[in-house]
């Protein structure tokens, strides 16, 4: 048993370790989106649910030695597979840069399609083993005993998780830890397939199987699918309105699977009288959270939203395990687990995104698995418990409905791709665009005010005094287009040529809808270039920029991959001389940012000044913002900017230096 335990321990350690691993490997390849790990998510998923097929169908389909000779047949496989790519590539897990995306068309199947190339086979393996060991040891052991090894792995994969941002992350570069990944898969391999080979296989009769019914399996993939499904959604408004980083990818997905350890474990440790009243609680503070435009800070925010997180899939998974079945059934149960948590995972990644306008998935789910509970509590306890709390979860739903209504007022339209959700809003004072609970650029109604520059790019902002003051002709580049603001500042015979990854950000800021004109009523027509910058501008000559503007942000952060060495070696050689200027928009909620670039403002030997202004100057919508410029010549920096509003980045302790190879968000996050 304890050979059984360490094997299915280890493959689940592997199995989300790798997770965020290959997330970040090719998170800068899709613009640093935040449906980046939604749709690795269903990646993993997929993957899984086929490694719990493979179990089920080995168990129900092959005798004796056959089921032996197939599993380790898999795992020869996968190691052949995994040291063929990196013999191909490099590196394992790290694809050839030949197979990085050219636009931003169909990016959920190419992620798939990398991914499955990535990490496909060998994730297949350790995802089958954890089953069908466990499948083996319920053969002369008792079902529940058996089931003990299902939360043994959950244990293995929290290590697994919670040591890549804590440990790994921010000692070693990710091309190191491919590397060691690789060589404990195969250890891994080598140990799984001895242990298998000497496997006890007691043969099947199927004349004393019981058979299952159709509503029983049917509320197991329903229990599985829920929490799925809010795990999913509570990470795509984290990263959306935070930072795309794997500490939020790997927190929401710690709690979910601490859930299958404490419900999985033993019996005693899910009680109704408690988790019921806790979920009530946690679900009016997520009802109370959304109602607001945005939330009071990350700490609220996580404690609210990973709360109700936490305590709905114990409550979820919970009733699940009432449900468990005789070990006989054991690997249907888990293709059936399987088969819920990948439908909750498809539902988020895939069908929300063509359903719904804004990320109403979260209310929906919230809403979906408290009434899940309450009917799962109804039916099999109608007493007292079952009374109070059906009611309860009505009202809860209720409420996080209203929260779904309040998301309608004031705007006028709403479109969304796999980059996020965008809404143009109406203000009392114009028009503003919303990516998400941020604001990306507003334009004034008034006729005379139309061509001025507002919100983080008003004309006392870091970057508006730069422009208003560089010498003409002027060359701009820009990464992030927003509703095309900086082009307020375009004159006769300046060029501006805009990055944005966005097709439908693009088509908002070029005037479609009616909603803004700066880039139509440029001097000059304003360039677009669709797809990642870092990508399109390692393709393109350079091109002798005056200004290089980065102000791409996802949700509320800049991409990582957009601040280190080598983007800024690449922006130093889209420069025109020495003279220019580097303009970097670093306004921000929840990341401190500015250690990071005086870390990179030293290492390449750039003079700084940085602007941080607040909104109380005295200008026409005008927004808190921050902004520092960067330049080789320290005449380029010398403007006109209050002392209050004026500093240098000698002032800023410096950060860790970030590569391609490695960044850490690790104590940056402003809680």
């Amino acid at each position: 048993m304890l050979r059984f335990a360490l094997t299915v321990v280890l493959s689940a350690f592997l199995l989300f370790l790798v997770q965020p691993l290959v997330g970040k490997v090719v998170l800068p390849w899709f613009g640093g989106a935040p449906a980046v790990w939604t749709t690795c998510l269903l990646f993993f998923q997929l993957v899984l649910l086929g490694g719990y097929a493979w179990s089920h169908g080995v168990v129900r389909r092959l005798q004796g030695a056959w089921q032996r000779r197939a599993h380790v047949a898999l795992l020869c496989v996968a190691v052949l597979a995994l040291w063929v790519t990196t013999a191909l590539w490099g590196t394992p897990l790290v694809p050839a840069l030949s197979l990085r995306p050219e636009g931003s068309d169909a990016p959920t199947l190419r992620l798939l399609l990398l991914l499955s190339l990535c990490v496909g086979l060998p994730y297949f393996a350790l995802s089958s083993t954890g089953p069908l060991l466990q499948a083996w040891v319920a053969q002369s052991v008792p079902a529940v005993t058996a089931m003990r090894l299902y939360a043994a792995s959950n244990v293995g994969s929290l290590v697994g998780l919670l040591a890549f941002p804590v440990f790994f992350e921010p000692l070693w570069p990710l091309r190191t830890l491919a590397w060691a990944w690789a060589a404990g898969f195969t250890l891994f391999a080598v140990l799984c397939a001895s242990l298998a080979w000497r496997a006890p296989v007691v043969p099947r009769d199927p004349a004393r199987e019981t058979k299952l019914e159709a509503r029983t399996v049917a509320g197991w993939i329903v229990l599985a699918a829920l929490p799925s499904a809010l795990l999913l959604a509570t990470t795509n408004h984290l990263t959306q309105d935070v930072a795309p980083i794997p500490f939020l990818w790997v927190l929401p997905l710690v709690l979910y699977l601490a859930s299958f350890v404490i419900t999985f474990d033993s019996a005693r440790w899910y009680r109704r009288g408690w988790a019921l009243p806790a979920l009530s609680v946690m679900g009016l503070m997520v009802a109370g959270l959304m109602l607001y435009p945005t939330e009071p800070s990350a700490l609220v925010a996580l404690g609210g939203y990973l709360g109700f997180l936490a305590v709905a899939c114990v409550a979820g998974h919970g009733e699940l395990v009432r449900l468990r079945p005789a070990g006989e059934h054991l690997t249907a149960f888990y293709l059936a687990v399987s088969v819920g948590g990948a439908l909750g995972g498809f539902s988020i990644a895939v069908v929300a995104p063509r359903v719904l306008k804004d990320f109403f998935e979260l209310p929906i789910v919230a809403g979906l698995i408290v009434l899940a509970i309450a009917a799962a509590v109804l039916r099999s306890e109608p007493g007292r418990t079952g009374r109070v709390f059906f009611p309860v979860s009505l009202l809860l739903t209720i409420l996080l409905g209203w929260s779904i209504m309040s998301h309608g007022l004031g705007v006028i339209e709403t479109r969304r791709d796999f980059f996020g959700v965008l809404r143009v809003e109406r203000d009392p004072r114009g028009k503003v665009l919303m990516h998400g609970r941020v604001l990306h650029g507003a334009q004034l109604a008034e006729p005379t005010k139309r061509r001025l520059a507002t919100t983080y790019y008003a004309p006392a902002s870091g970057v508006g005094r730069l422009l208003r003051s560089y010498p003409r002709p002027l060359h701009v580049g820009a990464i992030g287009l927003g509703v095309g603001t900086l082009a307020a500042y375009a004159r006769p015979g300046d060029s501006y040529r805009f990055y944005e990854i966005s097709p439908t950000v693009v088509s908002l800021a070029q005037g479609e809808g009616g909603h803004f004109t700066w880039l139509s009523e440029a001097p000059s027509r304003p360039e677009v270039v669709l797809g990642d910058a870092r990508t399109s501008l390692e393709r393109e000559r350079p091109n002798a920029y005056d200004v290089l503007v980065v102000d791409a942000f996802s949700g509320d952060s800049v991409p990582t991959h957009l601040l280190t060495r080598e983007a800024f070696e690449l922006y130093r050689a889209h420069l025109e001389s020495d003279a220019s200027v580097l303009a970097l928009h670093l306004s921000n909620r929840y990341l401190n940012l500015l250690p990071v670039v005086a870390r990179l403002a030293r290492e390449l030997g750039l003079h700084s000044l940085v602007v941080d202004i607040d909104k109380g100057a005295h200008e026409d919508w005008a927004l808190s913002s921050l902004w520092v410029l960067l330049s080789k010549d320290p005449a380029s920096l010398r403007l006109e900017v209050p002392a209050e509003d004026a500093s240098t980045l000698e002032t800023v302790k410096e950060g860790p230096l970030w590569t391609d190879e490695f960044t850490s968000l690790w104590g940056l996050v402003v809680w």
